[in-house]
């Protein structure tokens, strides 16, 4: 049934396709010729419809080919459907996913393949522009060659040139209109207090720039860099105290323990709301976790008083009990204490 699915989206029949996994077929199959699944068939084939059943029938639009590491949404971005790039995106793609083999990321097979339409989506999706390939082309680099050996298209990727130049623009404009993210970085507290009594939006984000603060809010960067009085101004002007930033999938409190800032610790599991437990996405683990994996005692020691769960387990499969004993030895008055609450 699966060589079925197969031929029926190699056929854009995509009543079929409905058929087929109704009945049972795995929409997560891949052929065996060339290691595509066959959403990456439909992404590349520019169907819309049969890549929208082949989502709703349960492909996973995530895994990468066998031969190329490149994903679905590359696969969109060389078919050309931006109606196939956005239900792709809208599954949970992610925009910024580099093939292994060339560095590639869907905007530079979208620029490469000559789409702009579809360039221009994903530069409104945020994605990365300071990337590189891995033959040695930043994307810029890789946009000159292009513009360079091209004589067919050439209009499509002027008209390209230009999304990227919009991008380029609307970033600068916005990093400089984020003064509260500028004085919070600079540690300026002063301005930072200025700036929230004049209304500054304080869980306003910074742009995509390849940066240490690329998506973060003010109190995100507050919490890493330990300006403590500004965490307190943040946090009584109302922001976000489970703000995630999505590169490793951190809150607050992972900012604050990573770096043993224990005072800020300390503030933030006071706060009304807060996610104690909050797993991050690059390795599970906790603001417990993260604690205990760097050594700060005091941190750790305010978590679990506060009540953090002792039973959760990072993607290594460690418990912060496991994590104290690594870090602090079996015998550790930290150890006993998470021990004395009933880890394992």
């Amino acid at each position: 049934m699966s060589a079925e699915l197969i031929a029926a989206v190699r056929d854009r029949d995509t009543a079929r396709v409905t058929g087929l996994l109704a009945a049972g077929a795995d929409a997560r199959h891949r052929e065996p010729g060339t290691g595509l699944t066959a959403l990456m068939i439909a992404a590349g084939q520019a169907d819309a419809p049969t890549v929208r059943a082949l989502i709703d029938g349960g492909a996973d639009v995530l895994t990468a080919d066998t031969r190329a590491g490149a994903t679905a949404l590359h696969k969109a971005c060389q078919g050309g459907s931006l109606d196939v790039v956005k239900a792709l995106v809208e599954a949970g793609s992610f925009v910024d996913a580099v093939a292994p083999t060339t560095g590639h990321t869907p905007l530079m097979d979208a620029l490469w393949y000559k789409y702009p339409d579809i360039a221009g989506y994903l530069l409104d999706r945020g994605t990365a522009l300071q990337v590189h390939t891995h033959y040695g082309f930043s994307l810029e680099q890789h946009f000159a060659y292009e513009l360079n050996v091209n004589t067919f298209g050439k209009d499509r990727l002027l008209e390209a040139e230009k999304h990227l130049d919009a991008r380029r623009a609307g970033d600068e404009r916005a990093v400089a209109g984020q003064e509260l993210m500028a004085a919070t970085a600079e540690g300026d507290t002063e301005r930072v207090r200025k700036l929230l009594a004049g209304g500054a939006a304080v869980d306003e984000r910074s742009p995509n720039l390849s940066g240490f603060n690329d998506s973060h809010t003010p109190l995100l960067v507050a919490c890493r860099d330990g300006h403590d009085e500004i965490v307190r101004l943040l946090l009584a002007a109302g922001a976000d105290v489970n703000a995630v930033e999505p590169t490793f999938g951190a809150v607050p409190l992972h900012k604050a323990v990573y770096n043993g800032h224990a005072g800020i610790t300390a503030g933030l599991v006071r706060q009304d709301g807060v996610d104690l437990d909050f797993q991050g996405a690059t390795n599970g683990y906790s603001p417990l976790h993260d604690a205990l994996w760097h050594g700060y005692e005091d941190c750790a020691r305010t978590l679990v008083e506060a009540g953090a769960r002792l039973d959760l387990r990072g993607h290594d499969g460690k418990t912060p009990l496991d994590l104290a004993v690594e870090v602090f030895g079996a015998d550790h008055a930290l150890t006993g204490l998470i021990r004395s609450r009933g880890a394992r």
